[in-house]
């Protein structure tokens, strides 16, 4: 008897479920404005700007163009626009002029003006975070200049904001920031913070180039107070454990040509803090593991000498990126890479001790990086295309 109540358990229990959750019909559904993608931005005057990105309904074409501050997105979505006082009265009042009720449970993607966020956008995000719809797992962008900018923009790709972001996060990360992470970071007593730092080419065609996500964006103590793009990118990538799919090139100075092409395979970074003379220093451990994609030189990479030049090569370019990266955020009194965290993981007592003072003493903290690289892969030919054996150099 009591293997047939244990039997029947999971049915009882799903047909439980079943009767809570329910389906929505096509009226439910009908009468939602559901959002996909939001834009905060600060105006001229200073209100806030609220940009929703909400899916279309499917209707027939009567050829009247849109009311209102309606624009048109690419068939499967309309962008509509409201200024408030804040991020809530904006919506009422865009509330006030949709007639569907403004649903926030499919939102998927936040984008903020780089205005608002040099602002501070912490008090704006506390309406995201205080709904009950809104999923935290919400991927959060800054954008250069306007938002509205960044919604008007052509994309050809996707059906929607939302899945051009979405996908452009997952392309170039590894694992993309989520809003409850970012919040995470925003109650550490610095509040440093990094997020995905969206540009907006405007030398296209009607309305500028295609967006894409040209680096960082970081915050301090709440604000954003510069960018890492470039080399910086990279590098913040690598400390972080971001990198997917990086391509870069290495110079292996020992002649013309002697360029070298490489992709990230896999990387792992450690922080390793440490105490020398009484001070608190930081040491960065970097290991990577490389496929070559294209050869320039005349080395044969399939000769392990000539492996290790490059394997050599690569890692002092790690080194002096990651080092110059994290000088520009000690520089922005940024603790973008969580050394803090990383002692206090290490040592409470001694993070209780240093945390009053550590506004003052991380700007100055000693950084070294150590940077291991294992040349994995080198492609179907071990010669360079064109290259005989006998004419193969040495390094």
């Amino acid at each position: 008897m009591v293997q047939l109540g244990k039997r029947l358990l999971p049915l009882v229990a799903g047909a439980a479920i079943l009767s809570l959750t329910g389906c929505w019909d096509s009226d439910e559904v009908n009468s939602l404005a559901i959002v996909v993608s939001a834009g905060f931005d600060r105006t001229e005057d200073g209100d806030i700007e609220l940009i929703l990105e909400i899916v279309a309904p499917e209707q027939k074409q009567s050829g009247k163009p849109p009311s209102g501050d309606q624009k048109k997105g690419d068939g499967k979505t309309i962008i509509r626009y409201a200024v408030g006082d804040t991020v809530a009265d904006a919506q009422g009042r865009l509330q006030f002029k949709l007639p569907r009720t403004i649903y926030w449970g499919q939102l998927q993607v936040l984008v903020v003006g780089e205005s608002l966020a040099r602002d501070g956008f912490r008090e704006q995000l506390d309406y995201l975070v205080r709904d009950n719809e809104i999923r935290l797992r919400v991927v959060p962008f800054v954008t250069h200049g306007k938002v509205r900018e960044f919604f008007e923009s052509p994309f050809l790709l996707e059906q929607t904001k939302a899945d051009f972001l979405k996908g452009e996060a997952a392309r170039v990360f590894h694992k993309p920031l989520t809003i409850s992470r970012l919040v995470q970071r925003l109650s550490t007593n610095d509040n440093a913070a990094i997020l995905p730092f969206v540009d907006v080419p405007q030398n296209g065609g009607d309305g500028g180039g295609e967006p894409y996500i040209k680096g960082y964006a970081v915050f301090n103590r709440g604000r954003m107070v510069g960018t890492m793009t470039g080399n910086s990118f990279f590098a913040a990538k690598w400390v972080m454990n971001q990198l997917k799919n990086d391509v870069q090139t290495v110079d292996l100075g020992i002649g013309s040509p002697s360029r070298v092409t490489f992709i990230t395979i896999a990387s792992n970074s450690r922080l390793i803090p440490s105490r020398k003379k009484g001070e608190w220093q930081m040491m960065i451990r970097v290991d990577s593991e490389l496929s070559m994609i294209q050869n320039t030189s005349r080395l044969d990479m399939a000769d392990p000498a000539n492996a290790r030049l490059l394997e050599a090569a690569v890692a002092k370019r790690i080194r002096e990126m990651v080092k110059q990266t994290v000088h520009d955020a000690q520089r922005m009194h940024a603790d973008i890479f969580a050394f803090g965290e990383a002692i206090n993981r290490e040592n409470p007592r001694g993070w209780s001790k240093l945390e009053p003072h550590w506004k003052s003493f991380y700007p100055g903290m000693e950084v070294r990086v150590e940077a291991g690289v294992n040349l994995r892969r080198i492609g179907m030919n071990s010669t360079p295309l064109g290259q005989q054996q006998k004419e193969l150099t040495k390094p």
